[in-house]
């Protein structure tokens, strides 16, 4: 005979009674009131579910008429489910965690799946998200983007309208190549953002006249629009904000719905303009970059041209990464392997058609 000290709820109140669960030789359980033995329950064998046993926490044994008993008697629950419900499963949570290899296993299998989630999954998931987002949220986010860098560090742009319109249909043909994206072409002056260009994500492509001023060629800010390209058709901006914002995002993924939804994209002003994209998106853009300007016959060393420029006269300046001409390099690492890949096909591109700016 096991008996075991706990309390009786019958299911249908949260009243709780102080109760004793006796469990005979066969099979039979009983259960009284500990104060004056009032039969609470019975059942003519031992066929209640337990929970499994965590350290010295409470356990339960649930009936299946809606009863449970509940006690810290642990071990007289082993015995009874021991010798009436005998399982290789029964115990196994409290064996493992009671042994300090099986923790220590434990807690490097949840590190290694932390780290791979965070590394490998959250990534994927966000790319599978960004794929299924309705077009109205890359709307949503590009208007709202533009509209906090206008206010906080763009000015509306003071090239000659003749250089911008050049520029355009200059850049038209490229486009034109990539008619599955709705791209549009816009100038702002950077002020303390100096030579820079940027994507946002439903395909409008900004560029600083600073930037427009400190190209030596039409074909070096060419350059520069693929590469932009490239993260519109990668979708690496909404990528990195969903990364950034997995469960909001997953709810809109889920439900097509955009209201209320539009502070999600707050950070994408910030990426853009000072976090840029991680190393391996700046590799696919530049990937995509290469590829095209290569099969359309333009060097890809204009890009390098273009750098080494901006390089050269932040230098000169002897500005740094936090202020105006060396955001476009400090926002995309890795800046002399990069500059090494597009130079690296100056001997087999041909001289392409342009405008010199300034030099």
């Amino acid at each position: 005979m096991i008996t075991i000290r706990g309390k009786w709820y019958d299911g249908r109140t949260s009243f709780a009674a102080e109760a004793v669960m006796t469990v005979y030789g066969s099979g039979e359980v009983r259960v009284e009131a500990e104060q004056g033995g009032e039969l609470l329950a019975a059942r003519p064998r031992f066929d209640m579910k337990a929970g499994s046993r965590l350290a010295e926490t409470p356990r339960y044994l649930l009936f299946q008429d809606g009863g449970k008993f509940e006690t810290e008697d642990n071990e007289a629950v082993d015995m009874a489910l021991a010798r009436f419900r005998p399982s290789v499963w029964s115990g196994l949570v409290h064996r493992l965690e009671s042994r300090w290899p099986y923790v220590l296993v434990a807690l490097i299998i949840m590190a290694a799946f932390l780290w791979g989630g965070v590394k490998y999954g959250v990534p994927f998931t966000a790319e599978v998200i960004a794929d299924r987002l309705p077009p109205s949220a890359y709307r949503v986010a590009s208007r709202q983007t533009l509209s906090v860098l206008d206010r906080s560090l763009l000015r509306p742009s003071e090239l000659d309208e003749a250089i911008r319109a050049r520029l355009r249909n200059h850049f038209r043909p490229i486009l034109q190549d990539h008619p599955e994206h709705d791209f549009t072409i816009l100038f702002r002056k950077g002020g303390r953002l100096g030579p820079n260009a940027f994507a946002l994500p439903d395909g409008t492509i900004l560029f600083t006249d600073e930037m427009v001023r400190i190209a030596g060629h039409d074909d070096e800010l060419a350059a520069v629009l693929t590469h932009e390209i490239g993260h519109v058709v990668h979708r690496h901006g909404m990528r990195r904000v969903v990364q950034d914002s997995l469960l909001g995002f997953a709810l809109l993924a889920l439900t097509g719905d955009v209201s209320g939804s539009s502070e999600i994209f707050l950070s994408l002003p910030v990426i853009l303009t000072e976090l840029a994209y991680s190393r391996e998106f700046e590799r696919e853009a530049d990937d995509f970059a290469l590829s095209y300007l290569r099969s359309e016959g333009i060097p890809p060393a204009h890009f390098a041209r273009l750098m080494k420029r901006i390089q050269k006269k932040a230098a000169a300046k002897g500005k740094t990464g936090d202020n105006g001409w060396m955001s476009y390099l400090s926002t995309h690492p890795a800046l002399e392997e990069r500059i090494r890949r597009f130079d690296g096909f100056a001997k087999t591109g041909s001289a392409a058609a342009g405008n010199v700016i300034i030099d």
